[in-house]
């Protein structure tokens, strides 16, 4: 293996800081982010901020009619509390506040149930327009 690595160098120079510099990209990437503290004041246990936003973005996309953009998660003073900013897309088919709230809703009860988050607030902001799914034609759903 060895002698083979040191041929393809020999053969091609620029592919070895080629690869160097995709390895250091891809570290980048897998940053966790910051820890976020869990809400038990009695133990020090943490989640990081990656881990956290990758949850409530899927609980938020299980709701009908939302795709998420983006989910931070901002410790809150000097407690075990977290903000969460998430940006969505929303269907128009039924009023965007009550989206928003089913959103918000279903995001609080996974924080906390699920993960343990104390959550002080859920603010949403919708910042495009999605299609609304075509009906499915008769007798082709599930069966």
């Amino acid at each position: 293996m060895n002698a083979a690595t040191r041929a393809l160098r020999d053969e091609a120079p620029g592919l070895h800081a080629l690869a160097d510099r995709v390895m250091n990209i891809v570290r980048a990437e897998v940053r966790l982010g910051r820890l976020l503290p869990l809400a038990d004041p009695d133990r020090d246990l943490r989640i990081s901020e990656s881990a956290a936003a990758k949850v409530l973005r899927q609980t938020a996309d299980t709701i009908p009619g939302v795709a998420v953009a983006t989910c931070r998660l901002v410790p809150e003073g000097e407690g075990t509390g977290v903000h969460v900013i998430m940006t969505l897309a929303a269907t128009l088919d039924g009023p965007l506040p009550d989206r928003a709230h089913q959103v918000r809703r279903s995001v609080l009860h996974s924080a906390v149930q699920d993960l343990g988050l104390a959550v002080t607030a859920v603010d949403i902001t919708v910042v495009d327009i999605l299609e609304p799914e075509p009906p499915l034609p008769p007798g082709s759903g599930p069966s």
